[in-house]
């Protein structure tokens, strides 16, 4: 447990590089790069006109939609398990999970969402009351299993013309902006799960064009990308995509790595989300196409020795509180004090023991504005975080990028 007076520091500590975020991160070393490009004009709404083959990436007029929305992009990931909605006023743009494969085994039937009753076509036009800009897009896919159902589509001319048609029908029922595609991930499976092909990354390409050619230049094509950037043909795919969501998260967890250190760790061996921008960039990804993944979560050990025990494998930034300040973990004392840490290299906090050993790399308030600053200084598109209902009630993570991104409480300001 740790002190009041550590408390009160660091919350004071917090405001202050939220108030100032750019100027004491860039000082503080936060910010590596330097000679950054210019950022994309703060709130203006961004128009992709999909000629040339330069900073877009289309080789082709007209594959790319004409509108995607206000930038810089804040991109929730909201998904049916919430109990609560995302304030439009602190996002430009939300992916709403989870459309699956009716029939995942063979790829057929089309798309189904889980819980469509938690964001039906009026709460939609609700928000887009609140905030005229706000673009919502429906999810499909996710991690490992989930995504069973794409690579038998993919390869398949008929399955394919079905999935196409079946989420422009679900774009026009529920009045969706576009399609983030969560294939985890084409040729291999991120969780062992069987069903993927050794020509899924050509086949993806032949999705992506269908699916443009059934969307029109109307809708937006974003797709969720590893880390590694590996998996697909980028300069093929980045001529339909108009932005790729990289995760920027689960790249390590304690007592080894951090689970989203911004820059490469100098205590943890860990991909960095520098690295991975990086990555993509060199796979023909541009800065300005990337949206940057932020986890609302931490990562504990995975299998800890028998009497190690702390935390579940992921903790919520939500049961942070609770654990720093009362010594409380899903509402029981913890097995052991923890004190938090902030590494200056990786930019990020994590919990140790009282031995000094790493027990949980997670983002807080100071490492989201850190976040925000690097997203600004290397001309990327936006951020982007997994997922909303893993903030604090008072929402203080997406207000700490809204801060570091608009400099304003607000993206409609």
């Amino acid at each position: 447990m740790v002190n009041n007076t550590s408390i009160m520091i660091r919350r004071i500590l917090t405001i202050v590089s939220l108030a100032a975020s750019a100027l004491v991160l860039s000082s503080a070393g936060c910010t590596k790069d330097n000679n950054p490009q210019p950022p994309t004009p703060t709130g203006k709404t961004a128009v992709v006109d999909g000629s040339g083959s330069g900073d877009n990436g289309a080789s082709d007029p007209g594959s790319l939609c004409v509108d995607i929305g206000k930038t810089p992009i804040i991109l929730a990931y909201y998904t049916e398990y919430n109990e609560r909605k995302p304030d439009p006023k602190l996002v430009t743009h939300i992916n709403y999970a989870h459309g699956r494969f009716k029939d995942p085994k063979n790829g057929t039937g089309g798309i189904v969402f889980t819980d469509s009753k938690k964001f039906p076509k009026e709460t939609i036009a609700e928000f887009k009351k609140q905030n005229p800009h706000l673009k919502i897009m429906m999810m499909v896919g996710g991690w490992g299993a989930h995504a069973d159902g794409f690579s038998m589509m993919a390869k398949d001319e008929k399955k394919r013309d079905e999935f196409c048609h079946s989420v422009n029908d679900h774009m026009k029922k529920y009045g969706f902006d576009g399609i983030d595609i969560d294939w985890e991930y084409p040729t291999v499976s991120a969780d062992n799960e069987t069903g993927r092909d050794d020509n899924d990354t050509r086949n993806f390409n032949i999705l992506l064009k269908q699916l443009r050619d059934t969307l029109g230049t109307g809708k937006i094509i974003s797709f969720a990308s590893s880390s590694s950037a590996k998996y697909v043909d980028w300069p093929t795919a980045i001529k339909y995509i108009d932005y790729v969501n990289v995760m920027t998260y689960d790249m390590g967890a304690a007592p080894k790595g951090h689970n989203s250190p911004l820059h490469k760790s100098s205590t943890f061996d860990s991909r960095s989300c520098e690295e991975s921008v990086e990555l993509h960039k060199k796979a023909g990804v541009p800065l300005n196409r990337q949206v940057m993944g932020i986890p609302f979560y931490g990562k504990a050990e995975k299998n800890p020795s028998s009497g190690t025990k702390i935390f579940e494998y992921s903790v919520k930034y939500n049961e942070m509180a609770a654990i720093l300040n009362d010594g409380l973990y899903k509402g029981k004392a913890l097995a052991r004090h923890v004190f938090r840490r902030w590494e200056a290299t990786a930019c990020v906090p994590y919990l140790v023991d009282e031995s000094g050993k790493n027990v949980l790399s997670y983002d807080d308030e100071e490492s989201v504005a850190a976040k925000g600053a690097f997203i600004k200084s290397k001309g990327l598109l936006g951020g982007m975080f997994w997922e909303f209902r893993y903030d604090s009630d008072d929402m203080a993570l997406q207000k700490a990028l809204v801060s570091a991104l608009y400099g304003k409480n607000t993206v409609t300001d």
